[in-house]
This record gives structure tokens, C-alpha cells and sequence, in this order.
């Protein structure tokens, strides 16, 4: 073996691992460049569920108290409406008896009237 063959030898050999050197240099910085936008992504992921998480649990604990609030309510009003609606049947059914009553008395008083038994009232 002569100079020439070990150093062609010893070219060709670095000069392989040279180009797979630097394609995997290339192709891990490319794969680390993900990682790290991918670590960052997560690391924000995180930073918003810290920060956002207390908010939207104590929005979600607020929506609910309001909900059982206006349940409350709802029945509450239903109940009070039931009760005037109860109130206002029996007022219509006490104005039907009194105008029936003063309807028989008018009747009365205008046959009365028509036929002489009725007497006017002197007044003072």
C-alpha cells in the first residue's frame, strides 16, 4: 500500500462521514427547532391552564350559583302568580254574585216602579 492508497482511503472515509455528519447535522437542527417550538408551545399550554383555569372554574361556579338562582326564582314566581290568579277568580266570582244580586234589585224596583208599589224615598 502506498501513500496515495491509504490517503485515498482515509479521504474517502472522512469524506462519507463528512456528508452523513452533515446530514444529520441539518436534519437534527431541524428536529430540535421543533422540539423547542413544540416545548414552547406546551410551556404556554401550561401558562394559559395556570392563569385561565381559577378564572373558568370560578366563572363556571358563578353560572351555576345564578342557575340555581333563577330556579329559585322562576318557582317563586310561578307560585306567586298561581296565588293571584286564585285571588282574581274569586274577586270575578264575588262581582258575578254582587252584580246578580243588584240585578234582581233592579228588576225589582223597576217592576216596582211600573206596576205603583214602589215608594220614593222622601229626601231631607
Amino acid at each position: 500500500m502506498d501513500f496515495m492508497e491509504i490517503a485515498g482511503y482515509l479521504g474517502s472515509a472522512l469524506g462519507g462521514g463528512g456528508l452523513a455528519t452533515l446530514f444529520n447535522w441539518r436534519y437534527n437542527k431541524k428536529k430540535h427547532a421543533a422540539d423547542v417550538k413544540s416545548d414552547e408551545i406546551d410551556n404556554m399550554r401550561k401558562a394559559m391552564e395556570d392563569f385561565y383555569k381559577p378564572l373558568v372554574d370560578q366563572q363556571n361556579k358563578r353560572i351555576h350559583q345564578l342557575e340555581d338562582e333563577v330556579s329559585t326564582l322562576r318557582k317563586q314566581l310561578t307560585s306567586e302568580r298561581d296565588e293571584h290568579q286564585r285571588q282574581i277568580k274569586s274577586l270575578q266570582q264575588q262581582i258575578v254574585e254582587i252584580t246578580r244580586v243588584l240585578g234582581i234589585r233592579a228588576n225589582n224596583q223597576i217592576r216596582d216602579e211600573k206596576t205603583g208599589r214602589y215608594v220614593k224615598k222622601n229626601e231631607d
